[in-house]
């Protein structure tokens, strides 16, 4: 009887630190900007264990920093989680690094199974207005004259941002960076504005 108690109590510690060491692997960031999140370490020789176990779990394959770094957000402006239902204005200004994308992964981590072609969107991709000022959709479908991402069959979803070749200052000081605005417009099925 005393092994089988014993034998239980290690088999509960066991899944409730796995369960515990999973959660924060999936959380593990810090909130740098309006819902965007990322880690100082991700990519860096400074990374602990659980922070690269955080990565092999999600499958971003990190470079180093001084390469690219990484901001995601699960969330619009106003704190709602984004869904693919809704259409969204993603919008900034230039950005600190040699080149940046956004795309779009759904909640399993993995791109939106579709075959729209247009899951991510870049630096090249957006028209700016004279102030440097640039914006996309993400929809699950295209809006006319819109540098669009698709969110179709993405359920709710994150939008992950890569900043390449990033300057030395916002290595070191993500609040230094304009990180983009995403608000949502309308929503299929009367969720309104």
């Amino acid at each position: 009887m005393a092994k089988r108690a014993f034998a239980l109590v290690v088999v509960l510690g066991l899944l409730t630190g796995a369960g515990s060491a999973l959660a924060w692997m999936k959380q593990g960031v810090q909130v740098v900007e309006g819902g965007w999140s990322g880690s100082r370490v991700t990519g860096s020789v400074d990374a602990d264990a659980w922070t690269r176990a955080r990565v092999a779990l999600t499958g971003l394959l990190a470079l180093n920093r001084s390469q690219a770094i990484y901001f995601m957000r699960a969330t619009d402006d106003a704190g709602r989680p984004l869904d693919e239902r809704c259409r969204y204005r993603v919008s900034g200004g230039a950005l600190p690094g040699r080149w940046w994308s956004v795309t779009v992964y759904a909640a399993d981590n993995y791109l939106p199974r579709n075959d729209d072609g247009a899951l991510s969107f870049d630096a090249t991709r957006v028209h700016t207005d004279a102030a440097g000022r640039w914006q996309a959709i993400a929809a699950s479908r295209p809006v006319p004259g819109a540098t669009w991402v698709s969110t179709r069959n993405a359920g709710h979803f994150d939008l992950t941002l890569r900043i390449y070749n990033p300057t030395p200052a916002a290595q070191g000081d993500f609040a230094r960076i304009p990180m983009p605005r995403v608000e949502r417009i309308d929503c299929a099925g009367g969720q309104g504005a």
